[in-house]
């Protein structure tokens, strides 16, 4: 791997952390409530790529920051599930995210176009 597919690869990763952070608050402002397989199964038909192995840590760490909170439920047929809800903490921070977001890709479409606000 070349110099420029290394930085590549370390930028991505940096701004996949941010983004699926992003995701995952709009997913759950939208649903209400969902579980992690559900969630991975949504970002991943929304084109955002996820595995197990990257949702579940982040959902964890989300649920600690209180972003979203968590639940247990165990159904009449079936195993338990953990339900995430967004939580008013999260509520806030989505808005401020999607702000941020908007506000930065405003900035990468004026530089595109010569540099100047649209």
């Amino acid at each position: 791997m070349g110099a420029a597919e290394e930085l590549y690869e370390k930028w991505k990763s940096q701004f996949r952390k941010g983004f699926l952070e992003l995701c995952v608050l709009e997913l759950l402002a939208n649903s209400g409530r969902s579980y992690g397989l559900a969630i991975m199964e949504q970002l991943n038909n929304a084109g955002v790529d996820v595995s197990e192995g990257t949702l579940y840590p982040l959902l964890m760490r989300m649920t600690k920051d209180e972003s979203i909170e968590a639940q247990w439920e165990t159904p009449e047929v079936g195993h338990p599930r953990k339900y995430y809800t967004i939580s008013d903490v999260g509520r806030s921070l989505l808005e401020q995210m999607k702000e941020e977001y908007k506000k930065s890709a405003e900035a990468q479409r004026n530089l595109m176009s010569g540099g100047q606000r649209l």
